[in-house]
C-alpha cells in the first residue's frame, strides 16, 4: 500500500428543492419524496453568469488536477437508537443527514482512485432544531449541578461521620444509599445527555444548524446493480470533514 489520500474540497449548498420527478431517489439517503436538491461548487466568484460551476482540485505528482462533481440529494432521518459516529462512538444525533454527489471526472493520486461518473454517499450527525438545543443544554447542565450536590453531601457525611454515634451513622448509611442510586441515575441520564449533544467541535450555519465535524463516505460495491434488487451493498471509501462557508 502506498498510503496515498485523496484530499478534495467542494461547496456544499443543501437548498430547500425537492428533487424533480425525473431524478431517482437513493434509499440510503431517504425516501425520495423527502429529498432535497444538493448543490456543489456553485458558490463564490465564477468566470461567467451562465458558468457559475467551480470545479474542486487536489495535487498530485501530476501538479494540479482538476476535479468536477455534479448535483445531488440530500435528506434528514431521525435515529431512534444510538448510532456510530465517524471515529467509532456511540452517538443519537438529533438527525442523520445524508446526501450523493457524483464524481463526473474521476480522480486519481498514486493507488487511489475514484472513478469517472462515481457515486459518493455522504453520513454525518446533524441538530438542525436549535430551541430543542436549548432544552437539552439546560437539562444537561442541571444534571451536573445535581450530580455535584451530592458528590459533595457525601464527602461531607464522611468528614463528620467520626464525630457521630452508631444510630446516626447508621442513619446517615442509608441516606447514602439513596444518594448512590439517586447518583447513578443522573449518571445515566448524563451520560444520555451527552449521546443527544452536538461535540464541542460541531460546525454552525448561519441559520444555527449544528453538523457534526466529521463523517463517513461510501459507495456503491456494484454500481450497476439493477435499481429493482431489493439490497445494495456499499464499500468504505473514507471520511469527511465540514466547515460552514459563513466562516
Amino acid at each position: 500500500e502506498s498510503g496515498a489520500r485523496l484530499v478534495v474540497d467542494a461547496d456544499i449548498e443543501f437548498t430547500k428543492d425537492l428533487l424533480p420527478e425525473n431524478i431517482q431517489g437513493e434509499s440510503l439517503v431517504g425516501p425520495k419524496e423527502q429529498t432535497g436538491i444538493l448543490r456543489v461548487n456553485h458558490l463564490g466568484d465564477s468566470s461567467t453568469e451562465n458558468n457559475p460551476y467551480n470545479p474542486s482540485t487536489f495535487v498530485s505528482e501530476m501538479g494540479t488536477q482538476t476535479v468536477k462533481f455534479t448535483d445531488g440529494g440530500w435528506c434528514i432521518k431521525r435515529p431512534t437508537a444510538d448510532v456510530r459516529n465517524a471515529e467509532g462512538g456511540r452517538i443519537q444525533p438529533e438527525g442523520i443527514l445524508a446526501f450523493w454527489l457524483d464524481c463526473e471526472s474521476g480522480a486519481i493520486k498514486r493507488d487511489v482512485e475514484i472513478f469517472p461518473k462515481m457515486r459518493i454517499f455522504f453520513t454525518t450527525g446533524v441538530w438542525d432544531d436549535p430551541s430543542r438545543l436549548e432544552v437539552l443544554e439546560s437539562e444537561y447542565k442541571e444534571a451536573l449541578v445535581d450530580l455535584q450536590t451530592i458528590e459533595e453531601k457525601t464527602r461531607e457525611a464522611r468528614t463528620e461521620a467520626a464525630d457521630k454515634n452508631w444510630f446516626d451513622q447508621l442513619r446517615d448509611v442509608r441516606s447514602m444509599f439513596v444518594d448512590s442510586e439517586e447518583y447513578e441515575r443522573l449518571k445515566n441520564r448524563k451520560e444520555e445527555l451527552e449521546r443527544r449533544s452536538p461535540p464541542k467541535s460541531a460546525v454552525k450555519a448561519e441559520n444555527g444548524v449544528l453538523l457534526a465535524p466529521n463523517g463517513s463516505l461510501v459507495v456503491k460495491g456494484n454500481p450497476n446493480r439493477p435499481k429493482w434488487m431489493p439490497t445494495t451493498e456499499y464499500l468504505i471509501l473514507g471520511t469527511f470533514t465540514s466547515k460552514s462557508l459563513s466562516s
